[in-house]
C-alpha cells in the first residue's frame, strides 16, 4: 500500500540530524612508526617505540681518498687498518682520522684484513687471489698464502691460533697455518664463499654466494648447513652477547644486472683482464660468466640495479625467523650495536641507517650521506661505517645532535579545508624545546606555488594553524636541546581541520520494469546489545559502514509482485559524510511533492503502486549530509527520476465477434483491443482450451494503445467451438475474453 506521512520540512531534518554527530571537523593524528616513515627525517630517529627523538650525530671521521673501502679492522687501542680499491691500499687510520698507506698490494682489490694478538696483519686481495702478512702491522710484506681461487672474500682469526680465508671461485673455505699451508676446511658446491665468522662456541660460520646459504663448521669438522636462504648472497654474519646470530641476504633482480657488478678497475677494466686486455685467467672460467659476476659494487654515478634484500635472526638454537625484507634494495652489509641490535643502511629512497632487534622492531637512526655502504666495525665504545664511492669512513656518535627536524607525509584533505589547532604529545626536559611549522597547498607535492612555511608553533591551546584553506597541508618538527646527553621527544601530533563541505552528487536514477525488485535478506538478530544505544559515530563503526559512496542498488535476486516498482541510485559525498535519502513523488500534471519516504540509509526504494491511480510520474530523491554537518553546513541535492507508468488496469477486449465461414466450415475471429495508459504489447488466442498461438494486429505492428484483429479460422469441424483471447499491455497487466459459436 501507498505510504501517507506529513511532508516535512527538510531544513527541519537537517537539524535534528546535526544535533545526532559533530559538525565535521576532521583529524589527522601521526603516532605510529608506520606514520613517521613515510616522513622525512633531518637529525631525527624513528624509535621503535613509536617516538621521534633527536638522532645520534654521524660525523666523518676520515675521507681517505679512495675510491671504495671494502672492510675495517681495529687493533683495540685506536687504530684502524682499512682494505680499499681500487688501488690495492691498506690504511692505517689514527684515533682521530689521520691516514697511511701500510701497504701497496699489487693486486688491484684488498678485499679482506685480519689481524692476530702478535700484531701480524694479514691482507687478502682480488683478482689473483693471494694473502699476504705484514708483522707487526707494517714493513714489508711476504706472500703468506697463494691458493688457486681467484677471490680472497674474507679472512678470520682462528681461535687455535690459524687464520680462516674464504675463497672464490669455486667458493671454499681454508685453515692456513703459521707457516702458510692451507688445509681445506669447507669445500662448497657455491661459486664464492663471501661471508665468514665465529659463534660463542667456536663452530664457523660462512655464507655462500650462488644459492646464499648459511654453513657451519663445527670444531670437529663436521659441515652442515644451517639455512638456505630464497635469495642468492648471504653476505653478512653477526654474532651477538648471547650466541645469536643476524644474517643479511641480497639478490639482483637480473644476472644480467648483476654482472655489472662485478669489481671494477679503474678505467671500466674488468679485474680479469691484464693491461693489454686479454684473459688472463688462460682458458679459465672469466669472472664476467656465470656466477661469478655476482658482487662487490653497484655502478658509478648510480644507485645500481633494483635488487632484494632479507635479514635473518637465529636464535642459539638456530630456529631462523625473517625479521627484515625490502624490495628493490641491496642491503649488501650489516653491523652490531652496543646493545645487541643489527645496523644496516637501506637507500631505496633515502640512505637511512637503522637499527633492527631480534624481533624485527626497526628504528630509523639517522639520514645518510654515503649511498655505498660497505661495512660496520665496533671500535673502543664507538661504531663506524665505511663506504665506496667514495672511501670514507665515518663514527656513530654516542650523543645526540643539537638540532634537527621531521617533515610529515603530505596530508591531502581531498578538498580546500580551514586548519584548526596542532596538538602534540611528547616530553621536553629541562633545555630541550619543539616546535612545528606548517604550509598548504593544492598540488599533491610541495612546489613553489604552496604558502611559505608558517610562524613556530608551540602546540598551546590558543595557537591556530596560519597557513591559508587549501586542499593539502604538511607539517614540520623541529626539536631542539642544548644538551647532547639529552632530547626531546614526539609520540603523538594531531592536526584538526575542517573541510568546506560541498554537496552530495546523485547519479541518475534508474527504475526497474514494474513488477521486478530485489528483495534485501533480513538481518539475523543479534540481542548481545539489546537496549545498548550509542553515539552515530560508534554504531558506523560498528556496522563498518563505508561514508560517502553506494553500491549498486541492484544486486541480488529479483523477485516479481505486479503493483511493485523499485527505484535505485548511486550517490557520493566529496567530503565522506553519511548520506540520508528523502523520496517523494508527484504525477506529472501535478505541482505538489507528496513524501514517500523520510530518513532512510539506503539507496533503493521499493514504490506500492496498489493504490495510486494509473498514470504517468516521476519520484525525487534528495541526498542530504546533516549527520556529519550541523546548521548551515549541512547540504543536500535533489535529482528527478526519469518519467514512469503507474498502470494497474488491464486492457480491454472490444466487440469480439465470430462469424462463420465457407457455409460454416469455419469461422473469423474480429475484435479491438484498447488500453488507457500503456500500449499493447501481445496478444494471443486459444481455440477450444488449446494452446496459445499470438497474433499480430491488421497493420502487423504492434505500437499503440488501440489495435484492431483479424484471424480466420478454416476448416472447423461442426459443433461448439470456444475461441479465448489474451491481451497484455507493455506493464504485463492481462485480460483474457472468451466466444463460443456452434459449426452445423
Amino acid at each position: 500500500m501507498l505510504k501517507s506521512a506529513a511532508s516535512w520540512s527538510i531544513l527541519i531534518l537537517f537539524g535534528l540530524a546535526g544535533s545526532v554527530r559533530a559538525d565535521g571537523t576532521k583529524f589527522w593524528t601521526s603516532q605510529s612508526r608506520s606514520d613517521f616513515m613515510s616522513g622525512k627525517s633531518e637529525g631525527v630517529s624513528i624509535l621503535a617505540e613509536d617516538a621521534l627523538v633527536l638522532a645520534p650525530e654521524v660525523k666523518m671521521l676520515c675521507d681517505t681518498g679512495e675510491p671504495f673501502i671494502w672492510c675495517m679492522i681495529t687493533d683495540g687501542k685506536g687504530t684502524l687498518y682499512a682494505a680499499t680499491g681500487h688501488d690495492g691500499h691498506v690504511l692505517r687510520i689514527g684515533a682521530k682520522g689521520d691516514t697511511s698507506i701500510v701497504y701497496d698490494a699489487l693486486e688491484p682489490e684488498a678485499t679482506a684484513l685480519a689481524l692476530k694478538e702478535d700484531g701480524s696483519l694479514y691482507v687478502g686481495t682480488s683478482p689473483e687471489g693471494r694473502v699476504y702478512r705484514l708483522k707487526g702491522g707494517a714493513g714489508e710484506a711476504g706472500n703468506f698464502f697463494d691458493p688457486e681461487e681467484k677471490y680472497i672474500w674474507s679472512m678470520l682469526p682462528a681461535p687455535d691460533g690459524g687464520l680462516y680465508v674464504s675463497v672464490g671461485s669455486p667458493g671454499k673455505v681454508y685453515k692456513v697455518n703459521d707457516k702458510g699451508e692451507g688445509r681445506l676446511v669447507l669445500d662448497s658446491q657455491e661459486q664464492h664463499i663471501i661471508s665468514l665468522a665465529l659463534d660463542r662456541e667456536g663452530n664457523l660460520l660462512a655464507g655462500s654466494s650462488g644459492s646464499a646459504l648459511l654453513y657451519q663448521v663445527d670444531k670437529s669438522g663436521t659441515v652442515s648447513i644451517l639455512y638456505d636462504s630464497p635469495l642468492k648472497d648471504l653476505r653478512a654474519i653477526l654474532v651477538d652477547k648471547e650466541n645469536n646470530l643476524f644474517a643479511g641476504a641480497f639478490e639482483l633482480q637480473s644476472p644480467g644486472d648483476q654482472a655489472k657488478q662485478m669489481m671494477v678497475q679503474q678505467g671500466g677494466q674488468s679485474p680479469a683482464q691484464n693491461q693489454a686486455g686479454e684473459d688472463s685467467s688462460s682458458g679459465e672460467e672469466s669472472p664476467r660468466q656465470g656466477r661469478q659476476d655476482f658482487i662487490l659494487r653497484p655502478r658509478p654515478g648510480g644507485r645500481g640495479p633494483s635488487a632484494n634484500s632479507e635479514i635473518y635472526f637465529f636464535d642459539r638454537d638456530r630456529f631462523v625467523t625473517r625479521i627484515w625484507r625490502e624490495t628493490g634494495e641491496a642491503v649488501m652489509s650489516l653491523g652490531l650495536n652496543s646493545d645487541d641490535r643489527a645496523l644496516f643502511v637501506s637507500r631505496k629512497e633515502d640512505n637511512n641507517l637503522f637499527a633492527i632487534d631480534r624481533l624485527g622492531e626497526v628504528a630509523l637512526l639517522n639520514s645518510f650521506q654515503e649511498i655505498e655502504v660497505t661495512g660496520f666495525l665496533r671500535d673502543s665504545g664507538r661504531t663506524l661505517i665505511c663506504t665506496g664511492n667514495p672511501g670514507k669512513i665515518y663514527e656513530i656518535g654516542t650523543h645526540y645532535r643539537h638540532s634537527g627536524t621531521f617533515t610529515a607525509k603530505v596530508l591531502n584533505a581531498g578538498i580546500p579545508s580551514a586548519w584548526g589547532r596542532l596538538e602534540w604529545e611528547g616530553e621536553t626536559p629541562a633545555n630541550t624545546r619543539v616546535f612545528f611549522q606548517t604550509r598548504s597547498g593544492n598540488t599533491d607535492y610541495p612546489d613553489t606555488t604552496w604558502s611559505p612555511w608558517s610562524q613556530a608553533l608551540r602546540g598551546l591551546p590558543e595557537e591556530k594553524i596560519s597557513s591559508p584553506a587549501r586542499k593539502n597541508l604538511q607539517w614540520k618538527a623541529t626539536l631542539e636541546s642544548d644538551d647532547v646527553s639529552i632530547t626531546p621527544s614526539l609520540a603523538k601530533i594531531t592536526v584538526s581541520y575542517l573541510s568546506r563541505n560541498r554537496p552530495p552528487m546523485i547519479s541518475p536514477i534508474r527504475l526497474m520494469p514494474q513488477g521486478l525488485y530485489i528483495r534485501k535478506p533480513p538481518l539475523p538478530p543479534d540481542d548481545s546489545d539489546k537496549g545498548q544505544k550509542y553515539p552515530y559515530e560508534v554504531a558506523e563503526l560498528m556496522n563498518n559502514k563505508k561514508p560517502g559512496a553506494t553500491d549498486n542498488p541492484f544486486q541480488g535476486k529479483k523477485e516479481y509482485q505486479r503493483n511493485l516498482r523499485m527505484v535505485g541510485w548511486n550517490a557520493n559525498d566529496a567530503n565522506g559524510d553519511e548520506l540520508l535519502y528523502n523520496i517523494h513523488y508527484r504525477g506529472i500534471a501535478e505541482k505538489t511533492w507528496r513524501l514517500l519516504a523520510l530518513g532512510i540509509d539506503e539507496n533503493s526504494y521499493i514504490l506500492d503502486t496498489e493504490n495510486m491511480a494509473d498514470g504517468k510520474y516521476v519520484l525525487k530523491v534528495t541526498a542530504y549530509d546533516s549527520l556529519d554537518n550541523a546548521g548551515e553546513r549541512a547540504m543536500f541535492t535533489e535529482r528527478i527520476s526519469p518519467e514512469f507508468v503507474v498502470d494497474n488496469t488491464p486492457p480491454a477486449v472490444r466487440g469480439l465477434r465470430l462469424d462463420k465461414l465457407n457455409g460454416g466450415k469455419g469461422f473469423e475471429v474480429t475484435f479491438e483491443t484498447q488500453d488507457e495508459t500503456s500500449n499493447i504489447d501481445r496478444v494471443e488466442y486459444a481455440l477450444d482450451s488449446g494452446d496459445w498461438m499470438p497474433i499480430d494486429p491488421e497493420d502487423r505492428i504492434t505500437d499503440s494503445r488501440e489495435e484492431k484483429y483479424r484471424i480466420s479460422l478454416p476448416g472447423i469441424s461442426a459443433g461448439e467451438h470456444t475461441v479465448s483471447v489474451q491481451v497484455y499491455d507493455d506493464v504485463f497487466n492481462t485480460v483474457i475474453v472468451r466466444r463460443s459459436v456452434t459449426l452445423p
